[in-house]
């Protein structure tokens, strides 16, 4: 009778809720792109390091399969076009190719001085999605008009990872930092995380060698991180020059975080939690390759759109935006809660897995960190932080 009963309930369900949906929609097709700006790698940089050549396309194809499937019920239809191009000046031209073509949502993976260029040379109407861009000022002061970040922030990286110290009484930090301009915007990060959190810094290290550490690693590191008395190694080295060895080389026995090591980001091939392992499979199945976070950032901002003209029914590229800086907007995304955004400057909310080579360690925001609001704005920048209004350019 049970099971009977259930059936019922199901036929109601689909009856008075879903039908009249399926009855009154109506046919709508939303345009899509993604721009890419290709890494350059200095020499020493392993290729296992290195990056898929897909990475970001591959998530967005993914999702605009996964959104076809089920919004061909609904009459909707997602495309999809992507370029790359190591060249600000290439990316642009495209960009306003796709303009004049009617497709005014980009989603874009580019450099901080190529994404000011691009919010600068197109209209005001387009909305750029950033799916890989982590520099704070796009969050803090040079808040760029009609431009949503999927993305996590350094800031939420560095609060993700400084969370778990915190509650681990890993107080004493030695930080090592790298030389590229990503190293000091990531550098720069760790130190507010540790004064926001309590945490001290014992020493920081810059690393400007040019050795080649795969044939001599535990000599140099043990010797460059002899210094006083830390519990955990915080690395900078957003190019993968030198903290790929630091484990197990350094002076002290000591856990290595950062952008090596236990590391917060938006992904990992090891989250298998809340359902994620069917999107790891049929991600596999199609490109041969694991999810990398940028994959993932991209298939959620096609996600995030897609959720909103199925709420919304429109393509109406103003009254999604305004639709997912709202209250009502919510998104599953396989990691336990729904997600959101913060009005003022446009970053999705979303928990930081962190996460080792082989297995989740923890996810943040970690239990006992509170914020009168969401939990999930324990990490990054807070809104009295921000000089943005974003909701603003969405009038």
């Amino acid at each position: 009778m049970n099971r009977i009963q259930m059936i019922l309930n199901i036929f109601l369900l689909f009856w008075w809720v879903l039908l009249p949906q399926l009855v009154m929609a109506k046919p709508l097709t939303l345009k899509l792109a993604i721009l890419v700006e290709t890494p350059t790698f200095a020499s020493a940089v392993p290729d296992y390091l290195r990056p898929a050549a897909d990475q970001g396309i591959a998530g967005a194809k993914q999702a605009i399969a996964d959104s076809n499937r089920t919004g061909k019920f609904l009459k909707h239809h997602y495309q999809l076009q992507s370029f790359s191009a190591e060249s600000t000046t290439e990316l642009v031209a495209q960009a306003l190719l796709w303009q004049q073509q009617a497709i005014d949502i980009m989603l874009v993976d580019v450099s901080s001085d190529s994404l000011v260029q691009l919010r600068q040379q197109l209209a005001a109407d387009v909305l750029l999605v950033n799916i890989g861009n982590r520099d704070n000022q796009f969050r803090t002061k040079n808040c760029l008009p009609n431009t949503l970040h999927i993305s996590a922030s350094y800031s939420m990286q560095t609060d993700a990872l400084a969370q778990w110290l915190k509650q681990r009484r890993f107080n004493k930090v030695l930080l090592i930092s790298g030389n590229t301009i990503e190293d000091k915007l990531y550098t720069a990060a760790v130190k507010q995380s540790l004064t926001k959190f309590a945490l001290q810094l014992v020493a920081q290290k810059k690393w400007s060698f040019n050795t080649d550490l795969r044939r001599v690693a535990g000599k140099e590191l043990q010797a460059f991180t002899q210094v006083d008395d830390y519990d955990v190694v915080w690395v900078a080295d957003k190019a993968q020059l030198f903290g790929q060895n630091l484990a197990y080389n350094t002076w002290l026995s000591r856990l290595v975080v950062g952008t090596n090591g236990l590391r917060a980001n938006e992904w990992s091939y090891v989250i298998e939690a809340w359902g994620a392992a069917q999107l790891q499979n049929r991600f596999y199945q199609q490109f041969e390759r694991h999810m990398s976070a940028k994959d993932y950032n991209a298939w959620l901002a096609v996600r995030a759109l897609t959720e909103a003209m199925t709420q919304v029914q429109t393509n109406q590229t103003q009254l999604l935006s305004q639709y997912m800086l709202s209250d009502q907007f919510s998104l599953a995304a396989y990691k336990g809660r729904k997600l959101s955004f913060r009005a003022w400057n446009g970053q999705l909310r979303q928990p930081m897995p962190l996460t080792q080579a082989q297995a989740l360690v923890t996810t943040a925001p970690i239990a006992g960190f509170y914020h009168p609001r969401s939990e999930l704005d324990t990490l990054g920048i807070d809104k009295p932080l921000s000089r943005c209004n974003l909701m603003q350019t969405f009038q």
